[in-house]
C-alpha cells in the first residue's frame, strides 16, 4: 500500500524532519508566553519586560507593526502538529543583509531535536529565500542549553557582550552567534 503524503500549511522551504514552520497569529503567542514564563524569562533576555498576562502579550502581537523582513513564526511537530515553540527574526539590517534570530521551544519539548531542525529549516530559509548575508544569536553565558543549539547548526562564536545580562543578582557575558550564508553545508 503506498505511503499517504500529507500536506502541511505552509511553504515548501519550511518543512523540516520532525518539524514545521508557519506564521504566527495572535492566539499561539498566548502559548509562546507560557513557554517563556516556565524558561524563567530573565534567563533568556538581557532586557527587563514588564510582567503582562498572556491575553496582554496576544493584543500587543496583534497591534505589532509588521515589516518584512521581521518575522514570527510557530514551530510545529509535524507527526501530530501540536505547537512546540516559536521562532523569531528582529533588528534585520537591509545594508547589511543580516538579522537577529530567536528560538523559544515548550521547557517540556526541549532536548528533542525539535529546535535545532527549525533553527536549521528557517536559517536555510533566510539565506536562500530571503536572500540573507548573516544570523545571529545572542545567547546568555551561562546558557549551555542555547549555546549547543546554535554550535549543533554551526553558528560561530563572533564575541562576547561583556557583563551585559543581569541575572540572580549577578553581571553575566552575552556571547554572540552567527552564521554566514557561504558556512551553510546542510
Amino acid at each position: 500500500m503506498a505511503e499517504e503524503t500529507k500536506n502541511f500549511p505552509t511553504h515548501p522551504a519550511l518543512l523540516g524532519d520532525k518539524v514545521f514552520l508557519r506564521a504566527a497569529v495572535p492566539d499561539d503567542i498566548i502559548d509562546a508566553h507560557y513557554w517563556l514564563t516556565q524558561s524563567d524569562p530573565d534567563s533568556i533576555s538581557p532586557f527587563i519586560s514588564r510582567p503582562v498576562s498572556p491575553s496582554e502579550a496576544a493584543e500587543t502581537f496583534r497591534k505589532q507593526e509588521k515589516s518584512e523582513m521581521d518575522m514570527t513564526l510557530m514551530v510545529i511537530k509535524k507527526s501530530d502538529e501540536e505547537p512546540v515553540g516559536v521562532i523569531s527574526t528582529m533588528n534585520f539590517n537591509a545594508l547589511n543583509r543580516s538579522t537577529e534570530i530567536n528560538v523559544l521551544i515548550d521547557p517540556e519539548k526541549r532536548r528533542k531535536g525539535l529546535g535545532r531542525d527549525a533553527l536549521k529549516i528557517f536559517s536555510k530559509y533566510l539565506f536562500m529565500q530571503r536572500g540573507l548575508n548573516r544570523i545571529y544569536a545572542q545567547v546568555a553565558g551561562f546558557n549551555t542549553p542555547g549555546a549547543k543549539l546554535f554550535n549543533s547548526v554551526g553558528f560561530k562564536i563572533d564575541g562576547k557582550l561583556r557583563q551585559n545580562h543581569f541575572y540572580k543578582g549577578e553581571f553575566h557575558d552575552t556571547i554572540v552567534y552567527s552564521l554566514l550564508r557561504f558556512e551553510l553545508d546542510w
